[in-house]
């Protein structure tokens, strides 16, 4: 059995940790700097509350990282360096050197680097790609994505910083879309405040250009209501992914809470556990039997396209 530690035991930390419980993986060990929630956290999911950082990496084989962003780089490095395989929630990191360190640094130490990109692996993503293998779309030639979540940044946040709807829920389309459309050559956005009482990003849209010549958006808002789509238009039939998110953060729901219709016709999809899937794959790569499906180059293709978007989106 795979013994992971995660490190970080907040909202996302504990979900992860519930899905640890649904999987074939050992909870070993779960590290944070406050001693209480640290405490709280081992006791509530049976495993060990580590001392430091060092000694939740001795307890796992592998790592689970629900930190924040700019905290991945230097976790994932002294990970590699005791030999540990590393799962990283997204984004992969800051900037794309710092994504890049961390690539070549599990690498050299013959670790897996896993990035938490599960959206891709629902059930109705997968039948997206399918149903575009299939040529049933056409030629797709303009995507329309969002995500949005009335969440408002607070200031002093680990999450303040340009772009916040775009970097933490915008990158997920896209990762989402270069795997079901191809790479992105080139993308730019904007960036505003509308009704936000600080001076905070609370919405943000990014235009992608495809090597395939599609066009395609992401919209994310932190003051809207829970929205997740995809909507492809091809040459041959339109598809649509719509899901009642209001269930989020259940993963494990948002399959049975989604509507794909290709040409207006309902289509059928397995239903997916996606924090299981990934961890699962996690497992796997520990031990030797598979590669990352959304390892560091997929992290990092998914980080470029939110970095130029916010780059370019108050210029």
């Amino acid at each position: 059995m795979t013994r992971v530690a995660i490190v970080g035991t907040g909202f996302w930390g504990a979900k992860l940790a519930e899905a640890v419980g649904r999987s074939s993986l050992e909870l070993a060990a779960c590290f944070s700097r406050d001693d209480d929630r640290r405490a709280a956290f081992a006791e509530r999911f049976g495993c060990e509350a580590a001392p430091s950082y060092e000694a939740a990496l001795d307890a796992a084989d592998a790592v689970v990282l629900a930190t924040p962003n700019d905290e991945h780089e230097a976790q994932t490095l002294e990970a590699a360096r005791r030999g540990k395989h590393v799962f990283v929630e997204k984004p992969i990191a800051m900037t794309v050197a710092a994504a890049e360190r961390m690539r070549d640094g599990c690498r050299d130490a013959g670790v897996a680097l896993l990035v938490g990109h599960e959206l891709r692996r629902l059930g109705a993503a997968r039948r997206t790609k399918a149903v575009l293998d299939s040529g049933a779309l056409g030629t797709v030639v303009l995507a329309e994505a969002n995500f949005s979540l009335a969440s408002p940044v607070r200031p002093g946040t680990w999450k303040e910083g340009r772009g916040t709807p775009l970097v933490q829920l915008g990158v997920h389309h896209a990762d989402t879309l270069q795997y079901l459309l191809g790479p992105v050559v080139r993308t730019t956005g904007r960036l505003n405040r509308v009704v936000s009482d600080v001076d905070i990003d609370d919405t943000g849209a990014a235009i992608l250009e495809f090597q395939s010549g599609a066009i395609g958006t992401i919209g994310s808002s932190y003051v809207s209501p829970k929205t997740y789509s995809i909507r492809l238009l091809g040459t041959e039939a339109v598809l649509d992914y719509r899901t009642d998110i209001s269930v989020w953060p259940a993963a494990d729901r948002l399959d049975s809470m989604t509507t794909l219709t290709v040409g207006g016709e309902v289509a059928a999809f397995e239903h997916v556990d996606p924090l299981v899937d990934e961890l699962e794959e996690l497992a796997r790569c520990a031990r030797g039997e598979a590669t990352p499906e959304t390892g560091a180059d997929e992290g990092i293709a998914a980080l470029r396209v939110i970095i130029e978007a916010t780059q370019s989106g108050r210029t």
